[in-house]
């Protein structure tokens, strides 16, 4: 394909201010539900497993169970202060499900001050305790340090969790989101409540005739936990994976509150569990009964273990367990190994399993409690399952296995290895098998075979997917299916080969109430169509200026940047223009060696997250799919290939599709700057490109809805860095990022107008609309 380089061509604009209050964008979930003028809120309760059939909390809902909701709305300050607490008394929750939906209505005030809202499930006590008689302006920072769930000792002066039926004892979850603003008929969807316990799960898989479990001991533990999951001490804003002293993928030891109490390492003041197992003959899974707040790694003989008490070979031992690791998790970056010592963390299950008896104990508690650095003749292994983010579950009774997805969707031109994460609770043997392995030759694992097999459904597997041999036909998709089993555990994985242009957003980006948003499924496009012009950014900027508006002024255009960041001492006109953070050395983004036509300059950037918010630096596409509840999916922003193969799928070059009159519209816009400032007007021209392309387009159908296969591309146009950022060609061309650079200045992108479609390189001071596609 002939490919061009040189920069755009100047164009002057006519100027005109735009006519808006001053504001400062941050996040929101929201979604475009109307519901009157109530405010709908949606929360879920993700990773959760079938409940089992034991004395584990009662009613179908299990460990998901939600019995009281405490919502606490905050400000934009920071640290954040709180407006408003409420107690939500009408709520609905799902029966059943992967997630277990829960939704409720608010009747809220307008707010635009409103910067989070916190929802708190089941510890309405301690809600109420952790605030002042007047909570108004307290710092969240503070609120969360006071946020405690304590734990009161039993009869049998233990601090067990109660799962006893009736009367057991809720789990406490937290969840929140970053909002901009309260609206009535606003919907917050996506908030994910996680659970602030640990469960442990025991099974003995030696024969009672060798050894017979009869009790378990929880020594050493916490009666109380914070109810939030770590957070920074300075401002409360929650910690995220990529942040250094985010424990829970780093192994680090989990804060617990100063106040939580310990009883004295004795038998009487452990946690006591019986464990029934028949004569000649393995014990069963005990499930959902052993739960603990979160400990730190043990590192000594006062730390947090198990002591299993049982008969072997005829004689009464007792036997020290501690919480090592499992396994080395190499995409982690904790170094953790196996055999190392674990922290307790919330929201996740330590599945303890005896695996073999080889000799004698300690005869006494107090012996086994001090064995922390003797190997033990009980042989034991530990699998831990993070519970967070795990859907597709399946369920045999005794068992559970989850996974990320259940089809995985791959462009048919394309070579790639796929990392897949399957979760279970099965310690055991597994397997893999692709069906009907003689017609998909380009569906291998890794190790160059149609089949794998393991002894830790955890650990995953790779696929590696070559090209199809055959070329696209643009009708019927290749697909191919993966079996993989567990014990009794089956599920079903569909590995799909479909056009590129299938991988690609279904809009421009948009700004929706302080979100930033696009169309993603067709359904999305009934309220996102695919002509919607979009709002723009700089290369590797995560700032998004309005796709409107002359003289630039970073107070109106500038219409979204993170929180992290500030706009404060950003000026206009070419000077202020250029104080705008993007990919560039100037802002200390150094571009990574040219590798060709795939390089994606920002996989690597920042430990491979692909943006630093405080920076305000990095892939837009990938900096959005963090956003929970912000867009469905992970994303990014399109290489050169992507976009190359995406026009030569495109069956009727090089007369491609077009739509519209490619009339320039830029004065009319700019005049009426204030109506276009979220890019969600619907622009007239544009280009529809893809496998399944047609010849013509319908406006009102195929602009809004396009059909699968292919991909609506408006003419947008873009703001110019040598004009002071000015808003040239809307209606007219279109220009569109892609995550390759051309070279140390300019970067490669298509250029959209009336006859087709070329590629070029522009400075990366321009700022463009972004249509992001899948990171396949």
């Amino acid at each position: 394909m002939e490919r061009y380089s040189k920069w755009l061509t100047l164009m002057s604009a006519t100027l005109f201010f735009l006519l808006l209050h001053a504001t400062a964008c941050v996040d929101e979930q929201e979604i475009g539900k109307v519901h009157g003028g109530l405010v709908f809120m949606e929360m879920t309760v993700p990773g959760l497993e079938i409940p089992t059939v034991t004395r584990s909390m009662e009613g179908n809902k299990g460990e998901a169970v939600v019995k009281t909701i405490d919502l606490l709305i905050f400000d934009k300050s920071a640290p954040a202060r709180l407006i408003q607490h409420l107690e939500v008394k009408n709520f609905s929750q799902n029966e059943s499900g992967d997630d277990y939906k829960i939704e409720f209505k608010l009747d809220l005030l307008k707010d635009e001050n409103v910067g989070s809202v916190v929802l708190v499930a089941n510890a309405a006590r301690e809600v109420k305790a952790a605030l002042p008689d007047n909570p108004v302006d307290t710092e969240k920072q503070d609120f969360l340090e006071e946020l405690v769930f304590k734990t009161s000792a039993g009869k049998d002066g233990s601090y067990k969790w109660n799962v006893s039926e009736p009367g057991y004892t809720p789990i406490p979850m937290y969840g929140e989101t970053s909002v901009s603003g309260i609206t009535p008929g606003m919907s917050i969807t996506g908030v994910e409540l996680i659970r602030m316990l640990a469960r442990i799960d025991v099974e003995n898989k030696v024969s009672s005739d060798v050894f017979n479990l009869q009790e378990i001991y929880l020594v050493n533990y916490h009666t109380a936990g914070f109810i939030a999951p770590a957070w920074n001490e300075s401002d409360g804003v929650l910690l995220k994976e990529s942040d250094e002293k985010y424990p829970y993928s780093r192994n680090l030891d989990p804060r617990i509150p100063g106040a939580a109490g310990k009883p004295d390492a004795t038998q009487d003041a452990a946690m006591k569990y019986t464990y029934m197992q028949e004569a000649g003959s393995a014990g069963p899974l005990l499930a959902g009964e052993i739960y603990a707040y979160e400990e730190p790694k043990a590192g000594s003989v006062a730390g947090v273990c198990l002591i299993l008490k049982g008969i072997y070979q005829g004689t009464e031992y007792y036997y020290r367990v501690n919480f090592t690791s499992d396994k080395t998790d190499p995409g982690s970056g904790s170094g953790v190994k196996t055999g190392d010592d674990v922290p307790l963390y919330r929201n996740h299950k330590y599945i303890v399993t005896v695996t073999a008896a080889e000799g004698i104990g300690y005869t006494t508690f107090d012996q086994a409690l001090k064995s922390a650095s003797v190997l033990s003749n009980l042989k034991t292994s530990i699998l831990i399952v993070d519970m967070t983010g795990i859907k597709n579950i399946v369920y045999d009774g005794q068992y559970f296995m989850g996974t990320e997805g259940k089809m995985v969707d791959i462009p048919w031109s394309i070579d790639k290895l796929l990392n897949h994460r399957v979760s279970s609770d099965y310690y055991g043997d597994w397997k893999a098998e692709v069906i009907d392995s003689m017609t998909t030759g380009w569906l291998k694992f890794a190790n160059g075979y149609a089949s794998e097999k393991g002894t830790d459904i955890n650990s995953g597997f790779k696929l590696d997917l070559k090209e199809v041999d055959s070329p696209w036909d643009g009708n019927d998709y290749v697909s191919g299916k993966i079996v993989f089993t567990a014990g009794r555990l089956r599920d079903t994985m569909i590995v799909r080969r479909v056009a590129m242009a299938d991988m690609f957003a279904r809009s421009n980006i948009v700004l929706s109430s302080g979100k930033l948003t696009f169309a993603v499924t067709e359904e999305d496009n009934n309220t996102i169509p695919a002509n919607s012009q979009g709002v723009f950014c700089k290369w590797g900027s995560l700032f998004m200026f309005a796709p409107a508006g002359i003289p630039y002024d970073p107070v109106k255009h500038i219409v979204y940047y993170p929180p992290e960041t500030s706009v404060g001492n950003l000026g206009g006109g070419l000077i202020g223009w250029d104080q705008v953070p993007y990919a560039h050395d100037n802002f200390g983004f150094d571009t990574p060696p040219l590798t060709g036509d795939n390089m994606d300059a920002f996989r690597e950037y920042e430990d491979e997250v692909g943006f630093n918010a405080s920076e305000g630096i990095g892939d837009i596409c990938r900096y959005i799919s963090s956003k929970e509840g912000w867009v469905e999916g992970k994303w990014r922003l399109p290489t050169y290939q992507d976009l190359d193969l995406l026009y030569d799928e495109t069956p009727t070059k090089p007369q491609l599709p077009a739509g519209g009159d490619f009339a320039n519209v830029t004065a009319d816009y700019n005049l009426h700057a204030d109506s276009h400032r979220d890019g969600k007007s619907l622009l007239n021209s544009g280009l529809q490109l893809g496998a399944r392309a047609s010849g013509s387009i319908v406006p009102d159908r195929d602009k809004k809805t396009p059909p699968s296969g292919t991909v609506y591309l408006p003419v947008s146009g873009h703001r110019y860095p040598n004009g002071d950022g000015d808003v040239v060609h809307i209606g007219a061309y279109g220009y569109y990022w892609s995550s390759t650079p051309y070279d140390g200045i300019t970067v490669n992108y298509p250029l959209l107008y009336r006859k087709g479609l070329e590629f070029y390189d522009a400075d990366r001071s321009y700022a463009f609309p972004i249509r992001c596609i899948r990171d396949y």
